[in-house]
């Protein structure tokens, strides 16, 4: 299965359906099963709508999950950024829509019911991960 590594906040937003958009400044022609890490790195922004959407979901923002292997779904598309092609609030705030950049659109997002550790990579990477996890 291939992967994909994404900072948090952002990787638990994604793995409960809030963000179904990353930001990239380079394309992919991947389509297909695609698993979600969590980067190692401690969490980046804490920002108020994050925090309320994590812990609706019953997440912390100090304790989210990192170097791991959170979620899984489907890259459905990416599509070049332009000004008339930006996506609307809320999915506006998780990334920024620079024109020129890429949006990767995950949908099919179901997290795994135990996150699962695995070093990240940059770009999309094969993840030992069966397609039909979890």
């Amino acid at each position: 299965m291939k992967a994909i590594t994404i900072p948090q906040p952002w990787a638990s937003l994604v793995a409960i359906g809030a963000k179904t958009i990353d930001t990239r400044p380079y394309a992919t022609s991947y389509r297909g099963p695609l698993a979600i890490h969590a980067a190692r790195a401690e969490p980046i922004v804490d920002d108020p709508y994050y925090r309320a959407l994590l812990s609706a979901a019953g997440l912390a923002v100090t304790a989210l999950p990192r170097g791991k292997i959170i979620a899984v779904g489907r890259l459905a598309a990416c599509e070049r950024i332009t000004p008339a092609a930006c996506p609307c609030y809320p999915e506006y705030a998780f990334s920024t829509f620079t024109p020129g950049w890429y949006a990767w659109k995950i949908d099919a997002i179901r997290p795994l019911e135990t996150p699962r550790p695995f070093k990240g990579h940059r770009g999309v990477w094969e993840c030992p991960l069966p397609p039909d996890a979890p």
